[in-house]
């Protein structure tokens, strides 16, 4: 009997030992396969969190690029405003400076020398001299450029002086006011001033 008793240990002992290794190999198993799925999930929410890493960053480039665009054109847009205003009042001063010429005698010999020039251009009948208001006095001196061949009008639009003369039947027109000679002094004084906004 104590060999079966012995043999019964041996196979207890035996079985209990298939089981542990059983155990210990469905244990590693287990853990195997969790190691495997935990890599495969930590991939994956790393690639997910880099998908969304680039996706922020590339909304925040582009959010970026918006806002320094719009920086931009409103800082360029105070420049043109300041170099539109620096301008406006260069140009006033120089008004102001062409004002005070016409009441110099200067004046008187700058509209003798204009008529003189028209008058070469405009010799036909008909042709009608455009003065602004108070330069009517001036008439008689223009005159004897043009001969009798000219009439006069007051033109609201000179505001500084000189003069402007029409004659439709020769389908000519001559403008040597000094709102003009100053008006189209604009483009060169923008290109030559050094304020472009680029």
């Amino acid at each position: 009997m104590a060999n079966i008793d012995e043999k019964k240990d041996k196979f207890y002992i035996a079985i209990n030992h298939y089981a542990e290794e059983q155990r210990k190999k469905i244990e590693d198993e287990i853990a195997s396969f969790k190691q495997k799925e935990l890599g495969e999930a930590e991939i994956e929410v790393l690639t997910e969190c880099y998908r969304m890493i680039q996706k922020e960053m590339s909304q925040m480039r582009i959010s970026i690029v918006k806002e320094m665009a719009v920086r931009d054109m409103a800082l360029k847009r105070q420049l043109l405003e300041k170099r539109q205003k620096i301008t406006d009042e260069v140009f006033q001063r120089s008004a102001d400076k062409l004002v005070e010429f016409t009441k110099t005698e200067r004046y008187t010999d700058f509209l003798k020398k204009s008529a003189e020039q028209f008058s070469k251009v405009l010799q036909n009948e008909g042709t009608v001299i455009f003065l602004k208001s108070g330069d009517e006095k001036y008439e008689d001196l223009i005159r004897d450029s043009f001969g009798s061949t000219c009439s006069f009008q007051v033109l609201e639009s000179i505001r500084i002086g000189g003069i402007r003369a029409r004659n439709d039947n020769m389908g000519l027109s001559a403008d040597g006011t000094l709102d003009t000679l100053l008006e189209n002094q604009r483009e060169w004084f923008e290109e030559q001033s050094g304020m472009a906004v680029v």
